[in-house]
C-alpha cells in the first residue's frame, strides 16, 4: 500500500479541532479550500468521525480522498509519502517538520511558534484566500529539518551522565 501512496503526489490534511468542526463558517472555508486544491493535486483526509458527523450536519461536502481514521504507524506512511501538510493538529505540525513537509496549519494559532518564526509552518486560519495563498506559496517551498530546532539528539545520552553521577555521588549536587 505504501508503493501506492508514492504513485503520485499528494496533500495530508486533517480537520478535527472544535474550533474547525463547530463553526460552521470556519468548516466551510476549510472545506471550499480543499476542494479547489485537490482540483491541482490529490488531498487525501483522514477524517475524525466528529468532522464526519459535523459535515454531514452542515450539509457540507468534501471532494477529496476522504479516508477512515488510520493508527500511528499509517499516518507515518501518509507523512513520509506526501507532499505538504494541511492540519489543525498540533501533534501533526511537529511531525511533519522531521519528516522534512512544509506545513500549513488551518488554526489562528499554534503552539510551535518556533516552527513558524524558522519558516518551516504558516498559520493559514480557516479563512479560504488565506489557504489558497498558502497552498501557492508551499508549493515552492522546500523544507530540510537539519537544525538544531528540537535538539540535537543528545538529551537521553546527557540524562544518563547526569542520573550515573548523581547515583554514584548521590551529595555531590551535580
Amino acid at each position: 500500500q505504501k508503493e501506492n501512496l508514492q504513485a503520485k503526489p499528494f496533500v495530508l490534511a486533517t480537520i478535527h479541532r472544535a474550533e474547525n468542526t463547530n463553526d460552521p463558517n470556519r468548516l466551510k472555508e476549510i472545506c471550499t479550500a480543499l476542494n479547489e486544491i485537490n482540483k491541482k493535486i490529490q488531498v487525501i483526509l483522514p477524517i475524525h468521525p466528529r468532522t464526519r458527523a459535523f459535515l454531514k450536519d452542515q450539509n457540507l461536502k468534501l471532494d477529496v480522498t476522504l479516508i477512515d481514521p488510520v493508527g500511528y504507524f499509517d499516518m507515518l506512511a501518509l507523512l513520509e509519502a506526501c507532499q505538504l501538510v494541511m492540519t489543525d493538529s498540533g501533534g501533526l505540525q511537529k511531525e511533519a517538520y522531521f519528516f522534512n513537509k512544509y506545513c500549513l496549519t488551518l488554526r489562528d494559532q499554534t503552539e510551535w511558534v518556533e516552527l513558524i518564526e524558522a519558516g518551516f509552518n504558516t498559520l493559514v486560519g480557516a479563512n479560504r484566500q488565506q489557504i489558497l495563498a498558502g497552498f501557492q506559496e508551499a508549493l515552492t517551498k522546500k523544507v530540510i529539518s537539519k537544525s538544531d530546532l528540537f535538539g540535537n539528539g543528545n538529551a537521553s545520552r546527557l540524562i544518563a551522565e547526569k542520573l550515573n553521577r548523581f547515583l554514584n555521588h548521590p551529595t555531590s549536587g551535580t
